[in-house]
């Protein structure tokens, strides 16, 4: 072989080598950037809500009263539940929910302080906005719940909120999360404000 056949070989080997580590390399930065997306979350939900207290129905052992006609204070309850966002693709996400809310309401004419329960399954669309590569991303959400409540009666509230996950390029995240609440339960109004704080496991 003549020397620039010698030449012209080693050059074509030479490329093709180089070649193969760059795709090989841009497969492992790929495969990086794939693993530390983490577009999907699971959350507890840990918070306070501050509602009206008008819709709660009471039973004094007469009957049926509505206290929209004699609750004296607001319904004040903790929340606890968890929460699932799953990516759609791009900035959508869909998330679904269980909530319960636990509180005291007072009862002015009969003067009696009944603690109420209130059950909360939640199904919201969520715009995340920042990369999940990201540690800060904002969200905003709108969507509907369902109250089931003392008696096993029933309601419907509208939901619409916003919120931000922190230390979101990590497995573990936290959220903080302002919901508005507003509907009807048992032909009563209902409304509120849920703050939220939440551990996140990203996945």
């Amino acid at each position: 072989m003549s020397t620039r056949g010698a030449f012209a070989f080693a050059t074509l080997g030479l490329a093709a080598a180089l070649a193969s580590a760059q795709h090989a390399f841009a497969q492992a930065e790929y495969a990086r950037d794939a693993a530390a997306r983490m577009d999907n979350a699971v959350r507890l939900n840990l918070g306070v809500g501050f509602y009206n207290s008008g819709w709660y129905s009471c039973y004094t052992g007469y009957g049926y009263y509505p206290c929209s006609a004699g609750s004296s204070n607001g319904f004040i309850p903790a929340l606890v539940g968890s929460q699932l966002d799953l990516n759609l693709g791009g900035i959508n996400n869909v998330s679904v929910g269980f909530d319960v809310l636990i509180g005291n309401v007072v009862v002015s004419f009969s003067g009696q302080s009944k603690t109420v329960t209130l059950w909360e399954p939640t199904i919201d669309y969520v715009a995340k906005f920042g990369p999940p590569t990201q540690d800060a991303v904002g969200r905003f959400r709108i969507g509907g719940g369902m109250y089931v409540g003392p008696n096993s009666r029933t309601g419907g509230t509208f939901r619409i909120g916003g919120g931000a996950s922190l230390l979101n390029s990590q497995r573990i995240g936290i959220g903080l999360d302002l919901v508005l609440e507003a509907g009807g339960y048992q032909n009563n109004w209902i409304g509120g404000l849920q703050l939220i704080a939440s551990p996140e496991f990203h996945f």
